[in-house]
């Protein structure tokens, strides 16, 4: 069923752009009903990542910071509101004193282990209109998509000005 389907065949969108579209509208979507589901809790979606990414014996910000798809300067203050919380603390690397490494504290270790079970429900619970088959195809499709983005830019797929 198209989202558009109300648009004149000549106005429609491509597959392509109504799947973006989509795509776009179902994150935002998961997103708010993260941020709601995280309140109560007292933690931002940012913070809840860091929280799944970080051990106890020591994540690099980096790492970190390339899981999340940002830089580590939008991390900092993220992570000292964490520290201040107890959840997290910051280390120097053994091997290289000039990285920091974001290690979980047994506060942060046990406010994830409450926190995980009853987000993988909810999240379990929003996908509930997909079969199980389903979610393994669209899964399979998300994985495609990701590795496909992961390569290098085709000559003629870069914007060309006019």
């Amino acid at each position: 069923m198209s989202v558009q389907s109300n648009l004149p065949p000549s106005e429609q969108p491509s597959p392509e752009l109504e799947a973006y579209s989509l795509l776009r509208q179902i994150n935002s979507m998961m997103e708010m009903y993260n941020r709601y589901d995280l309140r109560s809790e007292e933690l931002t979606i940012p913070q809840f990542m860091i929280l799944n990414y970080a051990t106890t014996e020591g994540v690099p910000l980096s790492e970190i910071s390339t899981r999340m798809l940002c830089d580590n300067s939008n991390l900092t203050g993220i992570v000292d509101r964490m520290i201040s919380k107890g959840y997290v603390e910051r280390r120097p690397d053994p091997q290289d004193r000039r990285v920091s490494l974001i290690c979980l504290t047994s506060a942060g270790a046990e406010k994830l282990r409450r926190i995980k079970p009853r987000h993988h429900a909810r999240v379990s619970r929003r996908m509930r209109s997909l079969s199980e088959t389903q979610v393994q195809e669209l899964r399979g499709l998300l994985q495609q998509l990701y590795v496909g983005l992961q390569l290098p830019a085709e000559p003629d797929d870069r914007d060309t000005e006019d």
